[in-house]
C-alpha cells in the first residue's frame, strides 16, 4: 500500500487542530484494508493461543516487597509479622511505597480488596493472550483503535504492526499490568507520590490532557530495586487511562527545571522510552521537553538514539516559556515554570472509601460478564467483516454499535478492577 506522510505536529498545535489522519472515520481504502488484515492475524493468534496461557514473571515491572513475599493485605496477621521483620527496609525512602507509609501510620484497613483476581477467569499467574488483548482495548473508545494506533506507529507496515501487538499483549501479561493497576498508588514509591514527580496538570492547544514529569524531583539513589520500572509502567497505564476520556491523546511534559547532576538517571529515561515505544506508541499527541539546562545536551544525544522514528517526529525542545506556549497555553503552564496556572500538587492518600466499588464482588461480577458479551458481539461482528460475510466496512452501523456497547461495558466495569488515581480522587 501508499504510505502515508505523517501529518505535521507542530503545524496542527499552530492551527489547534487535532489529526484525525488513519483514525476511525477518517481512512483511505489502504488503510481500512491494512486494518482489515491486522484484525485477520491478530483474531487468528487469539484463537491459536486460548490453550496457550502466558505466565506472569514481574521479570521486568517488579513487584513490591509484600506482594513478593505473598501476603495480601487481608491477612492482617502475616502483614503485621512482615513489617515487624522489615521494619528498617520499609523505613527507607528509598523503598517505602505509599502502602507502608499508611500501615505504619497506623492506617491498616485495606484499602483495597485483599485477593486479586484477573478479568474472565484467568489465573493469578498467567493470563491468556486474548483476555489481556481486550482488556488492552477497554482503554480505547473503539477496539479498532487499538489496531490502528500500531498501524499509524509503523506507517502501515501490517506485519510489523502485529509484530508490535503481540510483543506488548505479551509484555502486558508477563508483567501483570492488570494487578500493577488493581493495587493503584499503593504499591509505588511513597517519595515519588508524595512529591508528584509524575502529575496530571492543565491541558495543552489541541485540550488534550498534559502529563507532567518534574524531572529534577527524580534522584536515582533514593530509589530501590525495582522501582523506576514499577513507576515507569504505572504511569504510563495512568496516562493512558486518563487519555481515553480526551480524544485518546494526551501530550507528554517534561519539565528539565532546575535539573542538576543528581537527576540524570539514564535507566529511568530508557524505561520510558522503551515502553512508550513498543506499548503506547500513539498514547501521546506531542512529547515536548522545557529546558533550560546545559546538562540536558548530553542526555538528549542519548535519548535520541532511543527514540522510535514515528515518535521522534512528535518530540520537542523548548527552550523558553515562549517556545512552549506554541503547544501549551500559557494559562495552562504552571507558575514555577514561566506560566499563569496557579497550582499546588498535594497528594491525598487513598480511602477504602475511593475504591469502595473494588469490594463489590456481585457489581463487578455483573459488569464483567457484560463485558464479555460486547467482546463476543464485536468479535462476532468483526470476523463477519473481514470474511465478506457481514458488515461491507469496518465503519458500518453494526460494528460501530458493537463498539459503543464494548467501550461502555468497559468503562462500567473500570472501578471495579483497579484503584482510583489522585487526579481521580481530588476532583471529586
Amino acid at each position: 500500500m501508499t504510505v502515508p506522510n505523517i501529518p505535521d505536529t507542530q503545524e496542527s498545535y499552530k492551527d489547534c487542530t487535532r489529526i484525525v489522519v488513519g483514525t476511525i472515520g477518517n481512512l483511505t481504502a489502504d488503510q481500512e484494508l491494512a486494518l482489515k488484515e491486522l484484525w485477520i492475524k491478530t483474531l487468528s493468534h487469539i484463537t491459536s493461543t486460548a490453550t496457550a496461557p502466558i505466565k506472569v514473571t514481574n521479570d521486568q515491572v517488579h513487584v513490591d516487597s509484600l506482594t513478593a513475599a505473598g501476603i495480601a493485605a487481608d491477612q492482617p496477621e502475616a502483614v503485621a509479622k512482615w513489617y515487624a521483620d522489615n521494619k528498617t527496609k520499609v523505613d527507607d525512602i528509598k523503598y517505602q511505597t505509599v502502602a507502608d507509609k499508611l500501615y505504619l501510620d497506623g492506617k491498616q484497613h485495606p484499602v483495597i480488596p485483599g485477593s486479586f483476581k484477573p478479568l474472565f477467569g484467568d489465573d493469578p499467574s498467567s493470563r491468556r493472550f486474548g483476555n489481556t488483548f481486550w482488556k488492552a482495548c477497554t482503554l480505547h473508545n473503539n477496539p479498532d483503535s487499538y489496531l490502528l494506533s500500531f498501524l499509524r506507529a509503523t506507517s502501515w507496515n501490517v506485519n510489523a504492526a502485529f509484530d508490535k501487538i503481540v510483543l506488548s499483549v505479551n509484555w502486558r501479561a508477563s508483567q501483570a499490568i492488570d494487578k500493577l493497576m488493581w493495587d493503584g498508588e499503593l504499591a509505588q514509591n511513597n517519595k515519588l507520590m508524595e512529591e508528584g514527580l509524575s502529575i496530571k496538570v492543565g491541558q495543552d492547544r489541541l485540550a488534550f490532557p498534559i502529563i507532567l514529569v518534574r524531572v529534577r524531583l527524580n534522584v536515582a539513589r533514593e530509589r530501590g530495586e525495582g522501582t523506576v520500572e514499577r513507576f515507569a509502567a504505572y504511569a504510563l497505564e495512568r496516562a493512558a487511562t486518563i487519555a481515553r476520556d480526551h480524544g485518546e491523546r494526551a501530550m507528554l511534559l517534561y519539565d528539565f527545571s532546575g535539573f542538576k547532576l543528581d537527576n540524570i538517571d539514564t535507566a529511568f529515561i530508557k524505561t520510558l522510552v522503551t515502553m512508550i515505544n513498543e506499548t503506547y506508541p500513539q498514547t501521546f499527541s506531542a512529547t515536548v521537553m522545557f529546558v533550560n539546562s546545559w546538562l540536558f545536551t548530553g542526555v538528549w544525544k542519548l535519548v535520541r538514539s532511543w527514540l522510535d522514528p514515528v515518535i521522534a517526529k512528535r518530540t520537542f525542545i523548548a527552550k523558553d516559556i515562549e517556545q512552549l506556549s506554541a503547544f501549551v497555553d500559557r494559562s495552562q503552564i504552571m507558575v514555577d515554570m514561566g506560566g499563569e496556572l496557579k497550582y499546588k500538587y498535594s497528594f491525598g492518600y487513598p480511602t477504602k472509601e475511593d475504591n469502595a466499588q473494588m469490594f463489590d464482588v456481585e457489581g463487578r461480577q455483573q459488569a464483567e460478564d457484560a463485558l464479555k458479551e460486547a467482546v463476543a458481539a464485536f468479535e462476532q461482528e468483526t470476523s463477519a467483516w473481514v470474511s465478506g460475510s457481514g458488515a461491507k466496512s469496518y465503519n458500518a452501523k453494526s460494528r460501530l454499535d458493537a463498539a459503543a456497547s464494548f467501550s461502555d461495558a468497559a468503562l462500567k466495569l473500570d472501578p471495579y478492577i483497579r484503584a482510583r488515581f489522585v487526579s481521580e480522587r481530588s476532583s471529586k
